[in-house]
């Protein structure tokens, strides 16, 4: 699913981004509201934020559990060549309760 585009750069940085995200709940006829931050090292490369943004997006109309969709996003985006110590975490108000979901860091570009 992951259409995020890498960028080279020569920087060394820990970078971080919150973006508003949306999905379909699979258990109750509702949308999900929350916000997902994704923390990741340059090594090389980094995202191009507007692909990210538009990928970010593209779960709106998703009928996926918050658990199941933060770790799509971390598995998406750690294939790519450059990025490393890729963590995800979402937050959503749902249910009257804040719930926090959050991946282990991955070492981007290794998995398949």
């Amino acid at each position: 699913m992951s259409h995020v585009q890498p960028v080279p750069t020569s920087a060394d940085v820990r970078m971080a981004v919150t973006a508003e995200v949306q999905h379909l709940c699979p258990f109750v006829d509702e949308v999900d509201n929350g916000t997902v931050t994704v923390t990741w090292r340059t090594n090389g490369a980094t995202f191009e934020l507007h692909s990210l943004r538009e990928y970010l997006s593209g779960f709106k109309d998703s009928e996926i559990a918050h658990e199941m969709l933060t770790d799509r996003i971390r598995h998406d985006l750690s294939v790519t060549q450059g990025v490393h110590l890729l963590s995800v975490e979402s937050t959503w108000d749902t249910a009257g309760m804040e719930v926090r979901c959050g991946t282990w860091q991955t070492r981007a570009g290794a998995m398949s």
